[in-house]
């Protein structure tokens, strides 16, 4: 007779309980084909399969065993880069032999991460003939920043996607001018999410997408050309929500009238940006030029005014009562931000000297999961500051928020963070003592010499750590030695994987894992697997 685990006998409710506590990955390699009931309760995680954060052991279960049997059911998947050649080029694997789209006939959502160069474009070859799939979704991606690039991926699979996203750490693109004659668009797409270099291509990219109906773009500066490239350009008569972000650069008013001007139909309108424009700051010029279709609006202007006096006295007193806005003010009287009251704003950049005029408990805060705190700030500042952050779930800290001093994500269970500020944090006790609680993945940028880092400290303190990454930045220097370091100093440690970028020897590169096996306590039996491509060693085992 067969023997029944307790665990089976539990009720589908206190089993989905504790499958909360485990991630999606985990619930397939520990649940999945204990029995049919079982099978029906964890449905949901079958639909949606994301193979992150695990040990190779558990990727291989799952990726070889498990998908194959519900890859009818799978609405969304999760691809990273770093498992391609495995999935592919494993004999025994069905990617090596089966086309995606017939392997996965119900996907809905496909979830790329970590592509690079010339490997995002032929893995966008792989993207065709997919009945289903309509969403793309992109992170940590960096292709090819060029126009045709972006034209690849609006037309992936058959031009039939309808949304697409790149996060904050995929490409800024550098799109090129485009002649009425030259048009090409793709009016399959509706919603779009990306970064482009300057407002002087914001022209091109309407013509790409003339049925866009959500925009949300990010530009690294403005070079005060939209006048120009926008005279002959078509409206967007389907657009509805347009979000314009841009923090390293100033917007007068004129230049948004203009952008404004070609969405008639607009309804949700969300601003973050900088100001040096004394007319941005007056709610009653720029009321003139909205859109009157309008419904909602969201606004974080930061601005500096050259002179202070009774304009900058003024400003809240220039709003219609129908936009309510909040002032905060940095004691020069020259510097502040302007926001709506909501502030519907998933991601936020703020200055640190606002530290001590946010408003306590403010709604303007409640739905932000991203924040950028720029300018001199002080642990004091920082903590005024994110204690009215209560969803926040990835967090930036430095002079500059490109620097990307500290990055915390989600629930502060990931750390990413430069070579010196994590020297600092680590000097700081009570810092310390809440990341090495809760961090499981440490991201560590900007290494210049391999010698500088303090394995030891970190080894020592973070004891939940799963995860590690070292990005070092002199192609000069090799990283075989700090390889050899990491898996002496994390042998009997809980370590799931590491990734270090830099520059092998020809000897260590030639056949990686034979090298590890030699100089390491690996071998032929330990269950890993160790790759090194584009300046990347990754070794992931367990």
């Amino acid at each position: 007779m067969e023997q029944v685990s307790t665990f089976e006998m539990l009720p589908d409710e206190m089993i989905l309980h504790v499958c909360q506590y485990l991630r999606g990955a985990e619930i397939l390699y520990s649940i999945f084909n204990l029995n049919s009931r079982l099978n029906s309760t964890i449905t949901n995680f079958c639909q949606h399969v994301n193979l992150q954060y695990t040990t190779y052991k558990q990727f291989k279960l799952v990726a070889l065993e498990i998908v194959p049997q519900i890859s009818g059911l799978i609405r969304s998947f999760v691809f990273n880069a770093r498992w391609e050649n495995f999935m592919f080029n494993t004999q025994s694997s069905i990617f090596s032999h089966l086309k995606l789209s017939l392997l996965f006939p119900q996907l809905y959502t496909l979830i790329l991460i970590n592509f690079v160069g010339a490997q995002s474009n032929l893995f966008l070859d792989k993207i065709t003939d997919f009945f289903q799939l309509v969403k793309l979704d992109i992170r940590n991606c960096q292709f090819d920043n060029s126009t045709d690039s972006l034209k690849k991926v609006l037309a992936a699979n058959n031009n039939r996607l309808k949304s697409i996203l790149f996060d904050d750490d995929s490409t800024e693109f550098v799109l090129t001018s485009t002649n009425d004659v030259e048009a090409v668009s793709y009016p399959n797409i509706e919603e779009l999410t990306m970064s482009i270099k300057t407002d002087k291509t914001l022209g091109s990219l309407f013509i790409l997408v003339p049925n866009i109906t959500r925009l949300h773009v990010d530009v690294e500066e403005s070079l005060s050309a939209s006048k120009k490239t926008l005279e002959n350009i078509p409206i967007l008569v389907h657009l509805k929500y347009f979000r314009l972000r841009s923090f390293d650069t100033q917007w007068s008013l004129d230049e948004i009238t203009r952008i404004l001007s070609k969405m008639p139909f607009l309804q949700r309108l969300t601003l973050n940006l900088s100001t040096e424009d004394k007319h941005f700051t007056n709610g009653k010029k720029f009321n003139e030029v909205l859109p009157s279709s309008l419904i909602a609006i969201h606004l974080f202007i930061m601005y500096y005014l050259s002179t202070s006096g009774s304009e900058t006295d003024t400003i809240l007193s220039t709003w219609p009562s129908y936009i309510r806005v909040i002032r905060l003010l940095h004691e020069s009287n020259r510097y502040g931000v302007i926001h709506t009251v909501p502030c519907d704003l998933s991601s936020m950049f703020i200055p640190a000297y606002e530290a001590s005029s946010i408003l306590t408990s403010s709604i303007y805060t409640r739905n932000v999961e991203c924040l950028k705190i720029c300018g001199k700030q002080f642990l004091l500042d920082i903590h005024l500051i994110v204690q009215h952050f209560h969803q926040i779930r990835t967090l930036t800290i430095g002079p500059s928020y490109r620097l990307r001093a500290i990055q915390v994500a989600p629930n502060l269970d990931c750390l990413k963070i430069d070579l010196g500020s994590l020297k600092m944090v680590l000097d700081d006790v009570s810092t310390c003592e809440l990341l090495q609680k809760r961090v499981v993945q440490l991201k560590i940028t900007n290494i210049q010499d391999v010698d500088s880092i303090p394995l030891d400290i970190i080894a020592q303190k973070f004891n939940n750590l799963r995860d590690l990454s070292l990005w070092v930045e002199k192609p000069t220097v090799f990283i075989d030695s700090l390889t050899l370091t990491v898996l002496s100093m994390w042998k009997d440690k809980n370590l799931r994987s590491f990734y270090i970028k830099g520059s092998l020897t020809d000897e260590a590169a030639k056949n990686v894992s034979e090298w590890l096996m030699n100089h390491s306590h690996l071998d032929d039996e330990d269950s890993f697997l160790v790759e090194y491509d584009a300046k990347w060693i990754t070794v992931w085992y367990q």
